[in-house]
Parts: C-alpha cells; structure tokens; sequence
C-alpha cells in the first residue's frame, strides 16, 4: 500500500513537471527572452529599490558619472542673457538591483543589456541649476541600458536654456564666458558622488583606457555660424592633451537648513560646473556697423578739406551726423539695454558725433572769421609769432599764403620824408629862376576834381602875374591833399587785407589743427577697439580638491 502511494505521487511529480515545462515553452514562444527578463528585473525592483537609492546600506555613496557633449549652440540672447544648446547628456552609475550576471535560467543566459523607461527604475535627479527655461522640462524621453552587471547607462538628449552673464564690451569682436552647472536638486555628496564621465581611449599598443573627461564633448557638435567655440577645434583628443578648451571644474554649495525645533544644520551639494568660451564671428557686424562707422569716419575728414568759407562744410557735417545717429539706434537694437559696460563701438560713435559737432561749431567760427575778418581788432604779436609764423610754418600754410609786411609803404616814407616847407606848398625858387620869363597858365581851382578857366580876359596873357602865385600854390596844396587822401584809403584798404588775411590764415590753421586732433582721436579709438584675446582661465588644484 506504501509502494502504491508513492508510485502515485511520482507520476503526479512527472505530470506537474511536464506541465510546467510545457507552460514555460508556452511563454518562451510567446514572448522574447528580453521580455521575460525586463519584466523579472522590473518585478523584483519594484519589490526592492524603486522608492529608494540603488544601495545595500544607507551610509553608502551612489557613485553616478556625468558628461555633457554640445550638439550645438542655437542662440545667445544678449538682450535676455540666455544661452540655448542642444546637448547630450550622460549617466552612468550601478544599480546592484538590476544585476542578473548570477542567474542559472538558460533564458537570459545569451542576454548581456536591455533598455528599459526611466519611469520603471531610480534616475538620479541631477539637473541643470541655472536653469531659465519658462517650458520647466529640459529632456527628452530617452530609454536607460542596464548591462548584466548592474551598470546603467543613460544618454538623453536636452534642450537648455541656461543663465549666461554676457560682457559686451569689446562687441562686436567679444568673447563671452558662460557656464552650465549640473548638480543633484536633493542628495547631498553624503548620498551622492558626481563624477567626470569617463572618456575611452587606445594607447599606441591597440590597447583600450578609461580617463576622466572634464571638458565638454564636441565629437558631434554641429559648427555655430555666429559662435566659435574653444574646444569645436579639439574633438575626439584625449583630455589630458587638449590645449585649447577651457577646462570645468568641481564647485560645492551649501544650503542652510532650519528644522522645525529651531536647529540649523548645514548641507552640502556637489557640482560640476562646465564652462565653454565662445568668440564672436564679427562678419556680419562688420558689414553693417563697422565698414559704414569707416566710411563715415573717413568722410568725416573730407569736412576739413572743404573751403572755410563753403555752406557744404556744415551741410555735409549735420549729414554725417545724423548717419551715426542712425548706427547707434542700430547698435542699441543689437545690444542689451542693461548692461554693466557700454561697447567700445558705441563710444566710438559718440566721439565722432562729438568731433562733428566741433567740426560744424569750427565752420561757423572760420565762416565767421573769414567775412568779418577785416572788421576785427588786428593778432596780438604773440598770437601771430605762435599761430602763423609757428603753427603755420609746421602745416605749411604761411608759406603758401604770404602776408603783407607790418613796414609802412614807400609812398608814406617818401612823403614823410619831404621838407616842411614842401607840405606847406612854398614855390621857392632860385633868383635866377625869378628872371626867367613866366608861362602863362590857367587859373586851376579844385573842386571835386574839375578845373574851369577864369572869365577875366585880362589874365589870358601869355605870362603869368606875379599876383596869381597864391592861386597856384592853393591849387597845389589841394592836390598834395587829394594825394595823401588817397594814399591813406590805399594805406587803410591795405591794413584791411592784411589784417582780413591774418584771420583767414588763421582760420584755416586752426581747422588744421583741428584735423590733426581728429586723427589723432580716431586712431586712438580704433586701437582701442582692437579685439582682445580672452584670458586663459587655468584649471587650478583649488578646484579638485574643493570638494573632498
């Protein structure tokens, strides 16, 4: 009777076996093998590690190693300060819960990954903090791969929208420094331990390595039109050889707490704070702020080489003013309003609305010089000794204007030079000239320049009565005096000129000189506009051992 129960349970074992082995082959045609073990692991973490930290004990670290590679730079908004990237992120960190490399099932014996949602297991919650997305989401949907060991690894692809502090003042030839800083929003570096993300490379004997990559990856990147990064030039070398990007560091911070008893402790995060340097590609800022600001520059100069006494000179000044009027609403539309320092380029153009309105004010002084100068009080001889025979020597402008001398004209020495009694109109002669017999002449009478002949026919003789001597000597004295009337007109006309060409001269020196201090100006100014190389910012010991 023993003998006979046993048997049954035997043939009820082998039935039961059958029957779960043909279940099994049931499922295994129905479904993958990947399957079958997605929906084990899932199973069993949802039982384990799903609501906590993928740890066997609460003191231990969660080692996750982050990256970031740029795609590409889709935009700095000055105005707002923002930077947009397209970027890639990566994760990689163990969970011991998803680890199946020790399961005997010949089902998942051949399986070494599978790709899982991130909803169905533990993600860490690092996130960008210098967030500006007004969207709140920055990730797209992107599956994990869990590898047999218990490895994860995670590569999204987010859209940023980041803070970036932007320093204008060399633009448009700038340089801007911004940085994306990733940490953990809740675990602090009790719980969590961020990494650099590690960096594959073969050695000279074909063998493979692992090295820490603190930089940014651009093995993908797609090339900026605008924006020329630092290290676009350096993709797929290896890190501890890269020369030209700037390297990120490891910042912590520390956030103070108050629990509800009163007591404040204090928590700190660890962070990785990339850093990326981006150049300017000044071509099309050349083409509409810079080469018109050269032009109107160089036409600038054309108002001192027009003639004082020409109304072009102020016309083509209030023109070129209103042109820099209208690259400076151009560059403020360009520009962020609130800034801490104004371009370079913008000052640029205020000295030369500066300059122009001088230039235009000088026009008027030289306009104004040159029809009133003959009305004006004459050159001090310092003035004169410094300004002409000095200034305008140097920009030879005396020589080619010649100025009359200040010597009194030879018509003024002869006649200052005659005997007294030769201005009184003495007729005195010789005794022997008084025997000689006397012409007879007409009775000349000055008046207004006309003679007329006396209406006595008695003094129609040819010889001259001595009574009429008085007349003759009046008639000349009148003469003498209409002369020296003349020569002074002649002698004031003259001062007039002189005294006219001296203010023009210097008029025109002094639109000399003024050209000569715009130059002057114009090329400091370009100098200073020259574009400056961005400081190399060093990595430092400082920042690896910050947060140890």
């Amino acid at each position: 009777m023993p003998n006979i129960f046993l048997a049954v349970l035997l043939l009820l074992n082998l039935l039961g076996n059958g029957c779960q082995g043909s279940r099994l082959a049931s499922v295994a045609s129905n479904r993958s093998n990947e399957k079958l073990l997605i929906e084990e692991l899932i199973s069993r973490y949802r039982e384990k590690g799903l609501l906590g930290r993928p740890v066997k004990e609460y003191d231990n670290l969660v080692q996750i190693k982050f990256g970031l590679a740029f795609v590409q730079i889709l935009d700095l908004d000055e105005n707002k300060q923002l930077l947009r990237t397209n970027c890639w992120l990566r994760y990689q960190w163990r969970d011991h819960h998803l680890n199946w490399r020790n399961w005997s099932h010949p089902l998942f014996k051949n399986l070494t990954q599978i790709r899982v949602f991130p909803d169905l297991i533990w993600t860490p919650d690092i996130q960008l903090l210098n967030f500006a997305d007004e969207r709140l989401s920055e990730r797209r949907e992107a599956r994990i791969v869990v590898y047999e060991d218990g490895s994860v690894l995670w590569v999204p692809q987010s859209l940023f929208k980041s803070t970036c502090p932007v320093e204008i003042l060399h633009f448009p030839f700038d340089t801007q420094l911004c940085q994306l800083e990733f940490g953990s929003w809740t675990y602090d570096m009790t719980q969590m331990n961020i990494t650099w993300y590690d960096y594959e490379i073969t050695y000279d004997n074909n063998t493979q390595g692992l090295e820490p990559n603190p930089y940014i990856d651009y093995t993908n990147y797609i090339r900026s039109q605008e924006w020329r990064t630092d290290g676009e030039d350096e993709p797929g070398i290896w890190p501890s050889r890269r020369r030209l990007q700037i390297r990120s560091v490891v910042r912590c911070r520390t956030v103070t707490f108050q629990s509800a008893d009163g007591k404040q402790y204090n928590r700190t995060y660890k962070t990785l704070r990339y850093r990326v340097l981006m150049r300017r590609s000044a071509s099309f800022y050349l083409s509409i702020l810079v080469l018109p600001c050269i032009l109107l520059s160089c036409l600038t100069w054309v108002i001192f080489w027009l003639p004082p006494e020409s109304p072009a000179k102020m016309q083509l000044g209030m023109n070129i003013f209103v042109a820099f009027f209208i690259l400076m609403l151009l560059l403020a539309e360009t520009t962020p309003s609130a800034v801490k320092n104004f371009p370079l380029i913008g000052y640029y153009y205020c000295l030369n609305m500066i300059m122009i309105t001088l230039s235009t004010f000088l026009a008027v002084i030289v306009v104004n010089l040159h029809f009133g100068a003959d009305r004006r009080a004459p050159l001090s001889p310092f003035v004169r000794q410094l300004v002409i025979e000095g200034i305008g020597r140097l920009y030879m402008v005396r020589q080619s204007i010649p100025l009359a001398s200040h010597k009194p004209p030879p018509q003024q020495q002869l006649l200052s030079s005659q005997p007294q009694n030769q201005q009184h109109g003495s007729l005195a002669t010789s005794p022997a000239q008084q025997h000689q017999p006397k012409l007879h002449m007409p009775q000349l009478k000055y008046n207004k320049f006309d003679s007329r002949r006396p209406s006595n026919a008695a003094e129609d003789s040819p010889i001259l009565a001595g009574g009429h001597a008085g007349a003759v000597e009046k008639d000349v004295r009148e003469v003498k005096r209409c002369l020296r009337m003349y020569l002074s007109r002649l002698k004031e006309k003259e001062r007039k000129n002189v005294l006219a060409m001296e203010w023009r001269t210097f008029a025109l020196i002094l639109d000399r000189v003024f050209f000569s201090a715009y130059v002057m100006a114009i090329l400091i100014a370009v100098i200073s506009l020259i574009p400056r190389t961005h400081p190399k910012l060093e990595y430092s010991n400082e920042d690896q051992e910050f947060c140890r």
